[in-house]
């Protein structure tokens, strides 16, 4: 749909970074051959209901890529498309602060040391912090940029058992209180729609992520990856995903709920066609984002707008 000429209604990660760095700044997915404690034994071995690690492999990765030949394609990619020159690493495989200290740090210096990277993004979970990384992570954000993002994914306890996710919202909670006592600026990952979840609940989450402090917000549909439990769910007829109308009113909702300071990372999700089991909508992104977008002027609406303390108008920047 056509989107008229208005004021941002929410507060965007674009906007958010040419605050911060005075220029446009573009992620640069990259593989660190991370594993998972839900996958590799310490805490389970079926992973989480909905994931697929292929799922979320960049762009432009190819196996055996070092990770300096990841950056350089990245960046070349980049600077081709958005006339960009500068760049934050992104480990987003699998669970990117799991693993040795020395051994993650010596990952996130090389990331940082490659030319024209002003700072680090790591996805990670709630559980897979110790007091040396905890320790490392903060000397880091000391000397340069550095965005952890945790896999919060829904509010209510009983959404996260039905996800295998092998932690609660009391985790969440202390997670974020660890990070931000070190200084360390955060983002939350969350799904709406996922099977038996209600609208009540799904809002719940933007009371969680409210509630941490957090400084960004990841928002992405329910999107059923082939080759996970969830894809065989759906083949057995137990559930049938949001459509693109509902996921749009709910995705408004929340944003409606959200703090007006809370940075949006991303508004929808979205894996590889040949990844998708369903729904077939969730494949063009900007289709679900213009979606959004009309949805808030139709409304009239904007983040934060239904927050306790809100502001007066739509948040800046875009």
């Amino acid at each position: 749909p056509h989107i008229p000429s208005m004021k941002p209604r929410y507060r965007g990660l674009n906007g958010y970074l040419r605050e911060t760095f005075g220029r446009k700044v573009y992620k640069v997915g990259l593989v660190g051959g991370f594993t998972c404690p839900n996958r590799d034994g310490s805490l389970g071995t079926g992973g989480c209901t909905f994931c697929n690690p292929s799922g979320s492999l960049p762009l432009n990765y190819r196996p055996g890529m070092s990770l300096r030949e990841q950056l350089e394609t990245g960046t070349a990619y980049i600077r081709r498309r958005h006339r960009a020159d500068a760049f934050l690493a992104y480990f987003q495989d699998c669970t990117t602060t799991y693993g040795p200290p020395e051994t993650l740090e010596a990952l996130y210096r090389e990331a940082l040391g490659f030319p024209g990277v002003v700072g680090l993004c790591l996805c990670t979970r709630p559980d897979s912090f110790n007091p040396p990384v905890l320790d490392m992570l903060q000397a880091i954000s000391r000397e340069s940029f550095l965005w952890v993002e945790l896999g919060v994914q829904s509010g209510s306890d009983a959404t996260l058992a039905r996800m295998n996710r092998g932690h609660d919202t009391a985790a969440v909670i202390g997670a974020f209180r660890e990070l931000h006592g070190r200084g360390i600026r955060t983002g939350a990952h969350i799904i709406l729609g996922y099977p038996g979840e209600t609208g009540a609940e799904a809002l719940s989450t933007a009371d969680l992520v409210n509630r941490t402090g957090t400084a960004g917000v990841k928002i992405q549909n329910l999107h059923v990856i082939r080759d996970t439990p969830l894809e065989k769910s759906l083949a057995r007829g137990e559930f049938e995903p949001l459509s693109q109308n509902r996921y749009t009113e709910l995705a408004v909702d929340f944003l409606e709920r959200l703090n007006p300071e809370t940075v949006i990372l991303r508004l929808t999700g979205e894996a590889p066609a040949h990844l998708t089991a369903a729904p077939h909508w969730s494949i063009n992104k900007m289709a679900v984002l213009n979606g959004i977008r009309a949805e808030l002027v139709r409304r009239n609406t904007f983040q934060g707008r239904l927050y306790p303390s809100r502001r007066s108008g739509p948040p800046a920047g875009d």
